[in-house]
């Protein structure tokens, strides 16, 4: 029995539309994999403020949104697909209308649909127009349409659109040029985006003619638009370099690069946008002052406490500056931290047994190093003061006696502690020998900061905190919470470090170290040479450390702690405190009474031959 043509015709049909519905089917979850890895990985801040944007493999930066703007879908639809709603992701009619135009009759330019055009940017192929592409193309629209829907397959269209110099979707041009979510484009400003479609490249609105031509396209979509509701190129120019200059990613980038293990593209940091724009007015402001003492580079920590999140992290004042090293990200280079390691070897002196009121002599003072060169250590004021307290040589930073401390205490328990904290050079601890008690050792600003957090956590050392993924942050944070030294011995530091009267004697009674509040503790740091100027300081709420010096490692004009760092230093904490991070919070002396603070007085290993 043969069977009926029809029968045979309608077979051949219904394969072809099966085959046609699988390979779509294929070729929509294809696409649907190029357009989630054509959107830019987005940094955002504890308040979900943008801090940077990553551009994706094509160089683009494309900030997707999550719905479509509704005016400028309202525009696009009209100049570029008015059937959108009714044909199923090709148009007959336009098609008509091109063959029409190609024959002389009619000026239609081209008759792609929305789909069609989302389906050449996916596959980046918008500009090789081959045969097999169009097959392509031609092949996936109605499945496009069929399992993904208008309107997702118009979202997905404004946001993979391209309007020139690397920006990529609706929502990243208008943030981009006009500084303005895309829901409030004026409608000129939205012709100027609609007029770049066909050649974004010679057409965007950083030139010239952008807005000659959106007055034109306008015209013809009967809408009134005069040349002064446009954007000059001038003002979009000024808004796009203030996108693209996240100034905060400068000192991100060292830990940006661990976002290729999230499959999410908003990716969230404990740092304050808003805070961060602050302090590096501050450190901005600071420049000259420190400059004519010939220190140029400057780097700022701010971490919350008790939960150690890093709020603010400035490596460089300006880092699109071309001198003086501004392009190096000093929180990366690890520098000599001077007498800011002082307030360790105390906490283990105590942890040891001597109190603040223990004795140690300071006086000319000859130790041996491991090479056999015999030293002869001097304090900062080049005085000796005699018979000194722990408390005392602590508070005014005095060399001899934090020599005799560390010998009391022992290189190795010393170094054994700093390795407990996290610090992984120890054997430049032993290298150093006594002279350690001094900062010779060299740190980061940030690993010094993260130490300085036991004081104030009560001799607990919680892992740094900037990812809120906890996987992001374990990758660039590893450890764990610890207690690497009881609470009395670290509250016994803080009490003498808070104590801005015990100090005046080095520092005197006006500095900018005294601050017009209380309930705060710091130490300076003043390394050879004057080659670097620290101040780490904290409250129970928050810890600011300041490094400034030359990334050249050349030496300041005289810059210590106090006068260099400590200019910094002194107004980010007076920022801090006028912010809710601040809460007041006092320091908590409950793990020690009179006995332990004060023990009978006795003088520490006093060996001065």
């Amino acid at each position: 029995m043969k069977r009926s043509p029809i029968i045979l015709c309608l077979g051949i049909i219904i394969t072809l539309i099966c085959i046609n519905l699988i390979y779509g089917a294929f070729s929509v979850h294809r696409f649907a994999g190029f357009y989630d890895e054509n959107q830019s990985v987005k940094i955002v801040d504890r308040n979900d403020r943008m801090v940077v944007l990553i551009p994706n493999s094509k160089g683009n930066y494309a900030l997707y949104a999550t719905s479509t703007p509704e005016r400028f879908s309202e525009l696009l639809l009209k100049k570029e697909d008015r059937f959108f709603y009714m044909h199923p992701g090709i148009n007959p009619f336009s098609i008509g209308e091109l063959i029409l135009a190609k024959a002389g009759i009619g000026d239609r330019q081209g008759a792609s649909t929305i789909e069609q055009q989302l389906i050449k940017l996916l596959l980046g192929q918008e500009n090789e127009r081959t045969f097999a592409n169009k097959s392509v193309e031609l092949m996936s629209v109605l499945p496009l349409d069929l399992f993904m829907g208008k309107k997702k397959v118009l979202l997905k269209y404004c946001n993979s659109v391209y309007f020139g110099n690397h920006i990529q979707g609706v929502e990243t041009a208008s943030q981009a040029y006009f500084a303005k979510p895309a829901q409030k484009l004026s409608d000129n400003e939205i012709l100027q985006l609609l007029s770049s479609l066909g050649n974004p490249s010679y057409n965007n609105p950083l030139l010239g003619n952008n807005i000659g031509q959106a007055i034109q396209l306008g015209s013809a979509m009967d809408i009134t638009a005069t040349k002064d509701g446009f954007v000059s190129p001038e003002t979009a120019a000024k808004n796009l370099k203030n996108f693209l200059d996240q100034k905060d990613g400068f000192e991100l980038n060292s830990y940006i690069s661990i976002t290729s293990v999230m499959t999410t593209k908003t990716i969230k940091v404990s740092t304050d946008r808003q805070l961060t724009e602050k302090i590096r007015t501050i450190v901005m402001d600071s420049e000259p002052s420190l400059a004519s003492r010939d220190a140029h580079n400057i780097a700022v920590v701010v971490m919350k406490l008790p939960s150690n999140e890093i709020l603010s992290l400035i490596g460089s004042a300006n880092p699109a500056a071309t001198t003086f090293g501004q392009q190096i990200n000093m929180l990366n280079k690890p520098r000599q931290v001077a007498s800011t390691i002082k307030p360790f070897v105390y906490a283990k002196a105590f942890e040891k047994g001597a109190r603040p009121d223990s004795l140690i002599d300071d006086v000319e003072y000859r130790y041996t190093t491991f090479d056999g060169r015999t030293l002869y250590p001097k304090n900062y004021d080049m005085k000796y003061h005699g018979r000194v307290t722990a408390a005392y040589a602590l508070a005014n930073s005095i060399n001899i006696p934090a020599i005799k401390t560390l010998q009391f205490v022992g290189l190795d328990a010393f170094a054994n502690f700093l390795g407990e904290l996290g610090y992984t050079d120890i054997k430049k601890v032993h290298d150093h020998q006594l002279g350690a008690a001094l900062g010779t050792i060299d740190m980061t600003l940030p690993e010094l900061v993260h130490f300085y957090s036991i004081f104030p956590n009560e001799g607990m050392l919680k892992p740094m905190r900037l990812f809120s993924d906890e996987k992001m942050n374990k990758l660039s944070f590893p450890g764990d919470e610890k207690q690497v030294i009881e609470p009395q011995y670290t509250e016994l530091v803080t009490k003498i470090l808070s104590d801005r009267y015990a100090g005046i004697d080095q520092f005197g009674y006006v500095s900018d170290l005294n601050l017009p509040f209380g309930s705060y503790a710091l130490k300076t740091g003043t390394s050879d040479d004057y080659r670097d100027s620290w101040v780490i300081g904290y409250t129970p709420d928050y810890i600011v450390g300041v490094w400034v010096g030359n990334s050249d490692n050349t030496p300041t004009k005289s810059l210590s702690g106090q006068s260099g760092a400590g200019e910094v230093w002194s107004r980010v904490m007076q920022l801090m405190h006028a912010t809710s991070y601040d809460r007041h919070t006092p320091f908590s002396f409950k793990n020690i009474n009179r006995e332990e603070e004060s023990a009978t007085a006795r003088t520490l290993l006093l060996d001065n031959k």
